[in-house]
C-alpha cells in the first residue's frame, strides 16, 4: 500500500506555520529568515517530502524541466558534453531530459514528440543529420518552446548555436601535418552531413590549397559514422596502392575504424601514417597509439548552451537576430600514458 503523499500543509501543520511560509522557505525567499528555511528544510526532508513538479509548473508557467537530444553516449565527446548540460541545468535551477537519437531521423522525429508533449520550457539539440524534421522542429519552435542546437548546426533551420569553428580546426590539422612533414594527407568520414562534417571537409580542402598541395579525389575516403564502414573504407584506399602518410578523421569512431585498418595491414601510426580526429574521444586511445586530436571543450560547450537556451527562453519578443557561440578548439598530441 501506497503512504500518503507528504503536502506542504502537512509540514506547515507539524511546524505550526503556513503552508504559504513553507513554499517561501523552501524556496530559498529573501523574505524567509535563514533559521526559519533551515528549520522548514530539515523537517520537510525528516518527513520524505518532494516538490510537485507539476503543479509548481502550473503555478509558475514554467516546469524548470529542460530536453536534451545527442548522438549517442558511447561516445566521450557527447558524454561529457551531457554532463556539462545537466550539472549546469542543476545549477541553474533546471531539470535535464535526456534522449538519444542514434543519428537517426525517425527516432529523433520521436524524441522531439515526446519532449514537445512535456511541459519543457526548452530543447538543447545536436541534430541527426538531415532536414526532415525541420517542419516538425519550426511547430514546436512556433508553440513557444525555443531551441539551441551544441556542436552541430541545423541545416536550413535558424536557432542559437553553441560549437567550434570546424572549418579553422581542420585547417589547424592539416597545417599541423604539413610542418610534421605529411602531404599525402586523406580525409576519412562523411563530406556533407552533419554540419561538422561538411566544415571540417572544407577546412582540410583549404589546408591542401594553402600549402600548396593537389587535392586528388581518391584522398577523399567517404565513410558513414560507424567503426566498420570507416575500417572498410580506410582498408580499401590502403589496399588499392595507395601511400599516405596521414589521415584527417571526421571524429572518433571514424578514427578508431580507420586506425585499425591501418594496424592490421601492419602499418605504425605515427610512424608510417599520422592520425587526426576530432573530439578527443577516449576510443581511439583504445588503438594503443599516439594520435592528434582536436579538444573541443565539450564539458564547457553543455554549460554554454544551457546558458544560452536560458537567454533564449527570457526573450520577450520571438523575431530576434539568434545568437551563435564559439568555443575555442584546442590541438593536441596525444602521448601513451
Amino acid at each position: 500500500m501506497r503512504s500518503k503523499k507528504v503536502t506542504l500543509k502537512k509540514i506547515a501543520d507539524r511546524l505550526g506555520m503556513t503552508p504559504a511560509t513553507i513554499s517561501k522557505a523552501l524556496r530559498d525567499s529573501s523574505d524567509i529568515s535563514a533559521k526559519t528555511k533551515e528549520i522548514v528544510k530539515r523537517v520537510a526532508d525528516e518527513m520524505g517530502y518532494h516538490p510537485n513538479i507539476m503543479a509548481r509548473s502550473l503555478v509558475r508557467r514554467q516546469s524548470c524541466m529542460l530536453g536534451v537530444i545527442v548522438p549517442d553516449l558511447r561516445i566521450s565527446f557527447f558524454s561529457e558534453a551531457v554532463r556539462g548540460i545537466y550539472e549546469r541545468c542543476r545549477m541553474r535551477g533546471y531539470e535535464a531530459i535526456i534522449m538519444v537519437n542514434d543519428d537517426d531521423i525517425e527516432t529523433e522525429k520521436r524524441n522531439l514528440q515526446f519532449l514537445s508533449s512535456l511541459p519543457v520550457d526548452g530543447i538543447l539539440i545536436n541534430a541527426a543529420p538531415g532536414t526532415e524534421n525541420n517542419g516538425l522542429l519550426k511547430s514546436i519552435h512556433d508553440q513557444g518552446i525555443p531551441f539551441v542546437a551544441y556542436d552541430r548546426l541545423i541545416d536550413e533551420f535558424e536557432t542559437g548555436s553553441v560549437t567550434i569553428d570546424d572549418e579553422a580546426m581542420a585547417f589547424k590539422v592539416v597545417e599541423y601535418f604539413v610542418q610534421n612533414g605529411r602531404r599525402s594527407i586523406v580525409f576519412l568520414g562523411p563530406v556533407d552531413q552533419p554540419s561538422v562534417a561538411r566544415d571540417r571537409y572544407k577546412g582540410y580542402l583549404r589546408g591542401l590549397k594553402e600549402f600548396g598541395i593537389r587535392h586528388i579525389p581518391e584522398w577523399t575516403a567517404s565513410s558513414k559514422i560507424e567503426i566498420d564502414d570507416a575500417n572498410r573504407v580506410m582498408g580499401d584506399l590502403l589496399d588499392s596502392g595507395l601511400h599516405p602518410d596521414a589521415v584527417l578523421c571526421v571524429g572518433g569512431l571514424i578514427a578508431y575504424g580507420g586506425g585499425r585498418a591501418i594496424l592490421q595491414r601492419k602499418l605504425r601510426i605515427p610512424e608510417d601514417i599520422l592520425l587526426a580526429e576530432f573530439g578527443d574521444n577516449d576510443i581511439v586511445a583504445r588503438l594503443g597509439v599516439p594520435f592528434v586530436t582536436v579538444n573541443q571543450s565539450p564539458y564547457e560547450m553543455g554549460n554554454q548552451a544551457v546558458d544560452l537556451l536560458l537567454e533564449e527562453m527570457e526573450r520577450k519578443t520571438k523575431t530576434h537576430a539568434y545568437k551563435h557561440v564559439i568555443i575555442d578548439g584546442k590541438l593536441i598530441f596525444r602521448t601513451l600514458h
